[in-house]
């Protein structure tokens, strides 16, 4: 009886076992790995806060037109993405304490600028500010999650940077409801002999520059200038560290016939030159499709919500996906850990371009939980092990650039995405007249399922991490 029941529980066991490991691992690690995930809950905060109102804030404080509002939240958006070309090779050639306090400088004056007025002349610079901030920030601590834990925890510490990102996302979705509902008329700050007016929508951007403020004050008390080696608990190599000038801010001896420290001109040529970075490259580019579902998340379901009747719903609703992430992403990457990271992405991408034909049926409460659930049982699958293949796939001291370029294809969808958000508002989800939000919908989630059909006819050619092993034999 037992010799029967025991292969059954195996499995079981084994994940159990995984997930204690994992989160033992972490302990292992120094504690800026803590620093790094305390900094991604609050710029995951900023972040989601202000996509989720950004295209309410243009339409009703700016004035804008649907298509006018889509096509300025997809430029900042495809911005974004194309500074992303460029900042990883700037924090692998830093050090990660410089990088980070310039990314949140950078992201506090973008901040700034659009918390206190509706000027154009002010609040256009100030996005294009913001966008620079959020394209360093993103690939930047991604990187730092490698750079400050151990190759044993690498695998878990990539999936709760995911929690903790979906955490800042919880409480961005959370906090919105209440504080539009609390806040519904303009009210005055002064500052230096100055009256500032912040619009209601604007006290969001205004939890922003807060959260801001207590990031760079973090950043500069609690990560070292020079990691001892002991942080690491002592385990000799297996710190995460790889470039020279990570190597010199850690604290940690320079490798003996490495360069003293690379410019970013020489790791852009690099990087540019590894065949497989470009197969990798496609790879990512096809996965955006899957990825759009949150940029029109984003951008498109705000103002759904608004003109279908569900506007006190909008951030409650929203909330359902960052929660399930919190709670199930630990306990899918130790049911997936061991499992081929490409064909988890995969599928995970079909379960999430799938979540959005439930919007299609029809305009309820029901169906759109179904959507938030049915998306987060995929983003569950397939992002956190993006990040953990991404990492695994770049060369030493090519991470933060990997990350980096990993985001540059959806510069080219958000060059589409913000002005499609518009029309398909303006022709099939007007503020006033017919609607037809289901072939909306059905629009999106049809493009959306073209990603994972094409990852899986052309998986032999695309899984780098496949041909990199394949190499190295």
């Amino acid at each position: 009886m037992s010799d029967t029941a025991a292969p059954a529980a195996n499995p079981v066991v084994r994940v159990v076992r995984d997930y204690r490991d994992g989160l033992t691992a972490l302990f292992d690690c120094p504690r800026e790995i803590w620093v790094a995930y305390a900094l991604k809950v609050l710029e995951g905060l900023c972040y989601f806060s202000t996509v989720l109102v950004l295209m309410a804030f243009l339409t009703q404080d700016m004035g804008l037109s649907d298509a006018a509002a889509g096509t300025v939240f997809g430029v900042w958006s495809a911005a974004m993405s194309l500074f992303m070309l460029f900042v990883g090779f700037v924090a692998d050639s830093m050090g990660i304490k410089k990088a980070l306090l310039l990314g949140l400088g950078i992201a506090l004056v973008g901040r700034l600028a659009i918390t206190f007025t509706t000027n154009p002349m002010v609040v256009y610079p100030g996005l294009l500010m913001l966008s620079i901030g959020f394209a360093y920030m993103i690939p930047l601590i991604a990187a730092s999650v490698k750079l400050f834990s151990t190759k044993k925890a690498q695998k878990f510490a990539y999936s709760w940077y995911y929690v903790v990102m979906n955490v800042g996302s919880a409480l961005a979705g959370l906090t919105l409801d209440p504080i539009r509902k609390a806040v519904t008329e303009p009210f005055s700050l002064a500052v230096g002999g100055f009256t500032l007016v912040v619009q209601p929508t604007q006290v969001i951007f205004l939890v922003a520059v807060v959260a801001t403020l207590i990031s760079i004050t973090l950043t500069l008390t609690l990560i070292r200038g020079r990691i001892p080696r002991e942080a690491y608990n002592g385990l000799p190599g297996d710190a995460s560290v790889h470039t020279e000038a990570d190597r010199a801010e850690l604290g940690q001896q320079p490798e003996p016939t490495g360069p003293e420290r690379k410019s970013i001109w020489t790791i852009m040529k690099e990087v540019g030159s590894d065949k497989l970075f470009w197969i990798f490259l496609a790879f990512m580019f096809l996965l955006v499709m899957v990825k759009m579902i949150f940029q029109y998340n984003h951008a498109l379901y705000p103002l759904y919500m608004e003109r279908i009747g569900l506007k006190d719903w909008t951030g409650k609703l929203y909330s359902i996906n960052p929660i399930i992430i919190i709670f199930l992403v630990p306990v899918v990457t130790a049911i997936t850990g061991r499992m081929k990271a490409y064909m988890v992405i995969v599928v995970g991408a079909f379960v999430s371009a799938a979540s959005v034909l439930f919007l299609s049926l029809g305009e309820a409460i029901t169906l759109i939980v179904l959507f938030q659930v049915t998306l987060s049982l995929g983003e569950a699958l397939w992002s956190p092990r993006l990040y953990d293949y991404t990492a695994t796939v770049a060369p030493p001291g090519k991470e933060a650039s990997y990350m980096a370029l990993s985001k540059v294809p959806m510069f080219f969808a958000k060059v589409a995405a913000g002005p499609a958000t518009g029309i398909l508002l303006a022709s099939l989800c007007p503020e006033t007249g017919v609607r037809n939000t289901e072939l909306m919908w059905l629009i999106v989630g049809i493009s959306t399922l073209l990603s994972p059909v094409t990852l899986v006819l052309a998986r032999r050619w695309l899984d780098v991490e496949r041909r990199r092993k394949m190499e190295a034999v």
